[in-house]
């Protein structure tokens, strides 16, 4: 492949990655989780497209040498722009995250207490490991005939 295409199809995986995760992000923002399901292939297929864009920039050092001062600069700036978008949407995702295991752990807890949860009782505690567990329980006395 000529290497201005290996730039131009990295730069456009990037840009239409970057225009999803954007998207992404306002839907995590806006909380209408319905919408997120359909984006994920895409997602998934772009993110593909971008990597071995990538790959094929990475396997071929010269391509990048062939651009122009101007060329280098602008996709410095629009790698710098996807980092960016990334890095937000990452934050979103773990934020969003982090929310629902917080209201799933709550969930859980009020049920614990709506059925009384789990007394201190010996059922419910651990069990005794290797030696331990064949050993007297505490409290509990045993009588040996020593006569034979």
């Amino acid at each position: 492949m000529e290497q201005r295409n290996l730039v131009e199809n990295f730069v456009e995986s990037m840009s239409q990655l970057m225009e999803l995760l954007q998207k992404e992000t306002e839907i995590l923002n806006s909380q209408i989780y319905e919408e997120i399901d359909p984006l994920q292939t895409r997602k998934v297929q772009l993110t593909k497209y971008y990597l071995d864009s990538q790959k094929n920039i990475q396997d071929m050092p010269d391509t990048l040498a062939s651009l122009s001062d101007v060329e280098r600069a602008n996709l410095k700036i629009l790698y710098k722009k996807f980092r960016n978008v990334l890095s937000e949407n990452m934050l979103t995702l773990r934020g969003s995250y982090d929310a629902t295991e917080r209201v799933v752990n709550l969930v859980i807890d009020a049920v614990k207490k709506q059925r009384g949860g789990a007394k201190n009782t010996k059922a419910f505690g651990s069990r005794p490991q290797g030696y331990a567990a064949y050993t007297a329980a505490e409290g509990s006395s045993i009588a040996l005939n020593t006569q034979t």
